[in-house]
């Protein structure tokens, strides 16, 4: 050490020593440590619950009432959590089919005109807080997606609108259901999003089975009564080689979760513009019909996914959408412009975007955002999103043998007791699994009370009609 630096040293230390003298102390031994009260700081000692002695068998729901439309095309069942619905399109038309449902849902839930307008509303108004009661935009943007379906939705809708409606015109909060608020609720995610979603699916490879596990959860606006809640249903289409299975809310024809003939699964995940793109609704398409035109017309998952990489341009929103058979799991990460990058099909073997860490090529997730790489990242800086993502691979990656069980109780384990990013959130509408062993789907419906800490699993049956 030279002797300037050693002369600076004692410098400091002779201030030291000076400014310790000037406040009167020369040493901590008469120092008494001031009464303090009790600390506000909660601990966490785990995010965890132990389910490990929960009885996490599906259950199946006997059936309370059964209503049926006067020409019997539609049929439901009203059970304790859900409406098991069946649209028979081999004995009538797209209208005729719409309007039953339309009638049967009238003595099924007598109430639902008053629930559908304000759950619409609610949702507008989670949207936009600028209209101050002008909704012409919003029935614009309706309107729009409408006219642009193939003739068979559109009859359909025709006829469940005329039939559901109540004397009134327009998008108006006026207390009564018109033809256009109808129309508008078949297309929510269209116009007014809003769903944040995750899935995960296991390859055979890593099953106890030997078969295809997959999961589905969708989170959306539950409504300021938790009225969504009350409203699940399972749509059984009875349409030939186009039917199929869907988990959705009383009243809707389009696709949240589904599951066709031939197993094919598919559920969208909203993704958005990470770039800021400007929405719009011009010479677009609706995304969710596109689904069920994938679902009444493909046989294969990939099949499936390679028509929606198609027509991604033509769809106003990036969005996800998984999809799965008994062989192949896919993510169609469907970005609608270049600026958030490329329409494209994800497997297990897709290279991610930078920093995105996934332990396993026999399991494929998604959250609200893309992830191969060279698309837009919206997971490694969102918090949501990463916490979401890497929780599905530290949960399930290890595993090498899952069970049907299994998987239930990991997708199960997380506390819903505090305000941490977890799979199950408060806005946590159905967590559905599908079986492939079994071709049998089962779901947690979430209650009028909210999400359950401990919940029941529902037991659906087979996707496989007749």
């Amino acid at each position: 050490m030279n002797r300037k630096k050693t002369l600076l040293i004692l410098a400091a230390a002779l201030a030291l020593t000076s400014a310790v003298s000037s406040c009167g102390r020369k040493g901590y031994e008469d120092f008494v440590i001031p009464e303090q009260g009790a600390s506000t700081l909660t601990p966490v000692d785990s995010i965890f619950r132990d389910n490990s002695g929960d009885d996490l068998t599906p259950v199946r729901e006997k059936t309370n009432t059964t209503v049926r439309s006067s020409d019997g095309l539609c049929v439901i069942e009203c059970k304790d959590s859900y409406y098991d619905v069946t649209l028979d399109y081999e004995k009538g038309s797209p209208y005729a089919v719409g309007a039953a449902y339309a009638e049967a849902i009238r003595l099924a839930y007598p109430d639902y005109e008053a629930f559908c307008e304000g759950y619409i509303f609610e949702n507008i108004k989670a949207a936009f807080n600028d209209l101050n009661g002008d909704y012409t935009s919003i029935e614009n943007r309706a309107e729009k997606f409408r006219s642009a379906l193939e003739k068979d939705y559109r009859d359909e809708l025709e006829g469940f609108a005329e039939k559901i409606s109540g004397d009134s015109s327009g998008i108006r909060e006026d207390g009564i259901l018109s033809k256009e608020e109808a129309a508008l609720a078949q297309l929510v995610p269209d116009v007014l999003r809003g769903t944040a979603c995750s899935a995960i699916s296991a390859d055979g490879n890593v099953t106890s089975t030997g078969e295809r596990l997959t999961c589905r959860v969708l989170e959306w606006q539950l409504g300021s009564e938790n009225q969504l809640c009350d409203m699940h249903a399972l749509l059984h289409i009875k349409n030939g080689e186009k039917s199929f299975l869907s988990l959705s809310y009383l009243g809707s024809l389009t696709i949240l979760t589904a599951v066709n003939d031939n197993g094919v699964m598919l559920g969208e995940l909203d993704v958005g513009s990470h770039n800021m793109v400007e929405y719009s609704c011009d010479n677009k398409v609706s995304y969710t019909y596109g689904m069920r035109y994938a679902l009444e017309n493909c046989t294969t998952a990939r099949e499936a996914a390679e028509y929606l990489v198609s027509n991604a341009p033509s769809y106003p929103y990036c969005v996800n959408v998984l999809a799965t058979d008994k062989n192949d799991a896919f993510v169609a990460e469907l970005s609608v412009t270049g600026v958030d990058g490329a329409p494209l099909i994800r497997d297990g073997s897709t290279p991610l975007t930078d920093g995105l860490k996934w332990d396993s090529p026999d399991y494929i997730c998604a959250v609200n955002s893309f992830a191969a790489d060279g698309n837009a990242d919206g997971i490694t800086e969102n918090t949501g999103n990463l916490i979401r993502w890497n929780r599905y691979n530290d949960l399930f990656c290890g595993e090498s043998a899952l069970s049907p069980a299994r998987m239930r109780q990991l997708l199960t384990c997380e506390k819903t007791d505090n305000n941490l990013t977890r799979i199950r959130s408060g806005g946590l509408v159905h967590l559905a699994v599908a079986d492939y062993s079994t071709c049998t789907l089962c779901a947690v419906l979430t209650g009028k009370d909210g999400v359950d800490d401990s919940p029941v699993f529902i037991d659906l049956g087979s996707w496989k009609q007749g």
